[in-house]
C-alpha cells in the first residue's frame, strides 16, 4: 500500500472509531486495524497512530456486554 492509501485508511478508521458509540462496532474495527498493524508496509510515521487506535479500540471493546439476553448486548452494560 501507499502511504497516502495508508494515511486515508487510518483517517477513516480513526473516524469511525470516534463517531462510533457502539462497543460492537469497536469489536469489528479492531480486527480490521489488527489486521494492519501486523502488516510489513506499515510506513514507520504511522506505527504510532496505528498503536493508539489499537488502544482506544481495545478499551472501547472491552465495555461491551457478551451476553445476548441481556437488554445492553453490544453497549456498555449496566447490570454488572
Amino acid at each position: 500500500m501507499r502511504y497516502d492509501e495508508w494515511i486515508e485508511v487510518l483517517n477513516e478508521l480513526e473516524e469511525m472509531a470516534r463517531s462510533s458509540e457502539s462497543s460492537v462496532t469497536a469489536h469489528s474495527l479492531l480486527h480490521r486495524v489488527e489486521v494492519l498493524a501486523v502488516r510489513e508496509d506499515v510506513p514507520p510515521e504511522l506505527e504510532g497512530r496505528l498503536e493508539m487506535l489499537l488502544m482506544e479500540l481495545t478499551e472501547a471493546a472491552r465495555d461491551a456486554c457478551t451476553n445476548t439476553k441481556c437488554p445492553h448486548y453490544g453497549k456498555r452494560c449496566k447490570m454488572r
